[in-house]
């Protein structure tokens, strides 16, 4: 609240090359007789304000019936005196005369007048006065006389009573800048208007206080600590207000505050501590002790942290191809690559800031166990010829397990039965060798009785699967055999079976055997097919399901036949493991080819991975998702998606949250990191503008800058400079320095935070 005092001047006058007073008890300015010019001087003996802040001034004056009467205006010359505290002897009137401070006007003949400074003159007298004086002058030196022939300005004063309304200096802090990253600095200015003021400053941010700096003079460096990050775990900036407290000669005069946005350096990110990849699959940990493709389905675990208050929002793992979003999980499938395969990781913390590590396994190649030949027939008894009504058995044979790294385990067996029992009798192992296995011309151990027909079978294994095919051997060859008790034939062969008439030749019948007794009913291909109700392989019109089974991957191959065809065979396939794929082939062995899988729910549980394109180029597999509604996981920034379930994330993806990535368009007022308020209006040197920029909503003093503007053509002559003052968070007064009185068109504009 501001204190105001009186004070009464001692008056003066000396004329201007005179060092003596030419009256004494009044202030006069310019000339009565040419050749004349006062200067009056008007001291304050007992006014001492020093640092203070001066808010208000009027000077109460009363004239004498001096120079032009009350009805003219005079301009009234203020300047500052070289001396104070006394009047000075042995000094002139111009010598006395200091810098000017300003001019105002009024009616000054035999009168009492109480005038009100404002503006320039307000802000020149008031920093004046702080400054400690209390001596003045009004002195024109270039007076002009009028027309009865004394100065247009000629006046005399001969009391004067200068009212002051001040406050105690309480500083009004600013910044270096409007943001800072923790751990570095930025300066505080304490704006003090006197030297004698001291500030304590503090900072508040969030549940934290603490102390910047004691008995500060005018500035302060300061560099917020980057533990206040843990006040904002959530978020990379917020609103730090430091306080700064005035002292004048040890007494607190008054607080004054300013805000500053703190903000998470870019460097501050999660930490990710662990990740550890091991095998689900014991068995392969056991026997082969790495990662093997199509056996091991790895486990991965991540420990992430947060740092400085933040916490771990989200986990991203990418990994042969597919992506994951928990901290702990076991793969959704088995690895289907060899070699190095890389498991990319990113978490997100709660400020949204991210970091990625990249940890990688080597996986050895895997393929299932195949037979490539598998051939029985009676022969002789060392094997080297056949025999058809021999008793012994040789066999061919020749397939393959993967060693994976010669650690591999591996097993051949082969088994027998009479093609009319139900359990199989191992026979023998085949030896092994190599993981490549080859049996040539092997004769069985066991005898096969002439006169029945028996299945023989190979089981081919190594640690994880195993794979079987069987064959058929029949009975010793003869023209006709009857079984014992008449009811059943054989021809070309023993007879087995009761009521039955097998046949070991090929068999012609002089007349089509009938539809009703088993028989197609025709002699031609077309006909059978016809009476049959089959499909032809052209031409024709299929309705219903066709089965078609196979042990492993029971297939339907297309092949075009075109000569300039770009495509060897397209291929249905079914897949043991619970895949369907439509293959697409370059060549015949499918070497080069592009499939589309379709994946059961007890091979893949997920949707995200449920239908992929899958390609082969010589051997060298690629695997891509297709993307659909029904995903768990977004669809990533480099496929078109935005890598997010959420529209903030997917603004962070996409960096719509980075202003620096706009190149078109334009930005709404309240996206600025500063606010903006301008207008117009006309300013002279009597008559200040009083701008309000309160709607902008500034949390500090913004910065206002003015200018002379006009639509028309530009004017002549000098219009002095324009002053801006008193300005606060809500408005400011614009006015023209000097004695130019012309209003004139400005436009204004106030930046700030």
């Amino acid at each position: 609240m501001a204190t105001v005092v009186n004070y009464t001047a001692t008056l003066r006058t000396r004329n201007r090359n005179s060092i003596a007073n030419a009256k004494t008890g009044r202030a006069t300015q310019e000339f009565y007789n040419a050749g004349d010019n006062y200067a009056g001087i008007i001291l304050f003996s007992g006014m001492k304000l020093t640092g203070k802040v001066i808010t208000g001034l009027q000077l109460t004056v009363t004239s004498a019936s001096s120079g032009y009467g009350a009805s003219s205006s005079k301009t009234v010359y203020l300047r500052k005196a070289l001396y104070q505290d006394d009047i000075a002897d042995g000094v002139t009137g111009s010598g006395y005369a200091g810098d000017a401070l300003g001019t105002f006007t009024g009616s000054f003949y035999n009168n009492t007048t109480t005038n009100t400074i404002t503006g320039d003159l307000l802000t020149a007298m008031g920093n004046y006065i702080s400054q400690g004086n209390n001596a003045f002058v009004i002195y024109n030196p270039s007076p002009h006389a009028g027309s009865q022939g004394w100065s247009t300005n000629y006046l005399q004063w001969t009391s004067v009573t200068l009212t002051v309304a001040y406050e105690e200096a309480v500083s009004a802090p600013t910044t270096s800048a409007s943001s800072v990253n923790l751990g570095s600095a930025v300066t505080i200015y304490t704006n003090r208007t006197s030297t004698a003021t001291t500030h304590t400053i503090t900072y508040a941010f969030g549940s934290v206080t603490g102390s910047i700096g004691t008995n500060v003079g005018n500035s302060v460096s300061w560099t917020p600590p980057l533990t206040l990050a843990s006040q904002i775990p959530n978020a990379v900036s917020g609103i730090c207000t430091i306080t700064c407290v005035s002292y004048n000669n040890g007494q607190q005069t008054g607080t004054r505050t300013v805000k500053i946005t703190l903000t998470v350096p870019s460097s501050v990110v999660p930490q990710i501590t662990y990740v550890s990849i091991t095998d689900s699959n014991s068995t392969v940990v056991e026997k082969i002790g790495t990662f093997v493709k199509l056996l091991s389905r790895p486990l991965i675990a991540i420990t992430a942290n947060g740092v400085y208050g933040s916490t771990i929002a989200s986990y991203r793992t990418t990994f042969d191809g597919v992506t994951y979003t928990d901290a702990s999980f076991i793969t959704n499938k088995a690895l289907s690559t060899a070699g190095t395969v890389t498991a990319t990781i990113t978490v997100t913390d709660t400020r949204g800031r991210t970091v990625t590590r990249s940890t990688a396994i080597n996986a050895l190649d895997y393929s299932y166990p195949s037979i490539k030949q598998f051939k029985c027939e009676r022969s002789d008894a060392d094997g080297t010829a056949t025999q058809v009504d021999g008793v012994n058995v040789r066999y061919n044979f020749s397939g393959s397990v993967a060693p994976i790294d010669n650690k591999n385990g591996v097993a051949c067996v082969i088994y027998y039965k009479l093609s009319t029992a139900s359990a199989w009798i191992k026979a023998e192992n085949i030896p092994i060798a190599a993981y490549n296995i080859t049996a040539v011309n092997v004769v069985m151990e066991q005898e096969f009785e002439l006169l029945s027909s028996y299945d023989i079978k190979v089981h081919l294994q190594d640690y994880f699967y195993a794979i079987e095919q069987s064959v058929s051997i029949g009975t010793k060859t003869v023209i006709m055999d009857f079984l014992a008790d008449g009811t059943g034939i054989g021809i070309g062969k023993i007879a087995e079976a009761s009521g039955k008439c097998e046949i070991g030749w090929p068999l012609e019948l002089t007349e089509p055997l009938s539809v009703d007794n088993g028989g197609t009913g025709a002699t031609t291909a077309a006909n059978a097919i016809a009476n049959l109700g089959g499909v032809k392989k052209t031409g024709d019109t299929m309705t219903g399901n066709l089965n078609v089974q196979g042990y492993t991957y029971p297939s339907i191959k297309l092949k075009p036949t075109y000569e300039s065809k770009k495509m060897a065979a397209a291929v249905v396939e079914g897949n043991f493991n619970g895949i369907a794929a439509l293959e697409a082939c370059e060549d015949e062995n499918g070497n080069v080819r592009r499939q589309l899988e379709v994946r059961t729910e007890s091979f893949q549980p997920g949707l995200d991975y449920a239908v992929l394109l899958r390609t082969n180029n010589n051997g060298t597999w690629g695997t891509y998702r297709l993307f659909h509604t029904g995903m768990s996981s977004p669809v990533p920034v480099t496929c078109g998606g935005t890598g997010s379930t959420t529209e903030a994330g997917a603004r962070a993806n996409l960096g719509l949250t980075d202003a620096s990535n706009l190149s078109t368009g334009t930005v709404a007022m309240a996206r600025l990191p500063f606010k903006i308020a301008y207008g117009s209006g006309q300013v002279s040197g009597n008559s200040a503008l009083q701008i309000d920029y309160s709607s902008a909503g500034f949390t500090q003093v913004p910065y206002v800058c003015a200018s002379y503007s006009t639509t028309g053509s530009n004017w002549s002559g000098d219009n002095g400079a324009l002053k801006i003052s008193s300005k606060n968070t809500a408005g400011a007064a614009i006015i023209v320095g000097g004695s130019f009185n012309n209003l004139r068109d400005i436009d204004w504009i106030a930046i700030g935070i």
